[in-house]
């Protein structure tokens, strides 16, 4: 009889241990997907600095990931800066104000997908200069 209430005791020990364990890998897990976001939206508004900094014709390619740890996510760039959605997170890198524009020259917002080369480029338009990103 000790010896069953022995078991069930230590069945009912390491079953509370490997729920925690799960909770833990899991948490470990959004916050690595909050850093990759991060770091893509860090690496996009750095270029798009670089790029308006740079002149008019400096341009810079970037690729963009398949995915963030097996999540799919999306880019958006304005004018104040770069927003990327991933897994119910949301993070944002700030940018000093510019004008932002797409190949089709959509001034609002441009949309970058995963998986996809864009080229950043210095445009000249009137008396100023614009990041153009195709």
């Amino acid at each position: 009889m000790d010896f069953v209430l022995s078991l069930f005791l230590l069945l009912v020990v390491v079953g509370g241990i490997m729920g925690t364990v799960q909770i833990r890998l899991e948490t470990v897990q959004k916050s690595d997907e909050a850093v990759q976001a991060r770091l893509i939206s860090e690496k996009v508004a750095s270029a798009i600095e670089e790029v308006y900094a740079s002149g008019e014709g400096h341009e810079i390619r970037i690729e963009m990931p398949g995915n963030i740890e097996g999540s799919p996510y999306q880019v958006k760039v304005n004018q104040s800066g770069v927003r990327i959605d991933v897994g119910g997170w949301t993070g944002y890198s700030y940018s000093f104000s510019k004008k932002i524009s797409d190949y089709a020259q959509n001034q609002n917002e441009v949309i970058m997908r995963p998986n996809t080369n864009y080229t950043l480029r210095n445009v000249k338009e009137g008396k100023r200069n614009i990041v153009v990103i195709f």
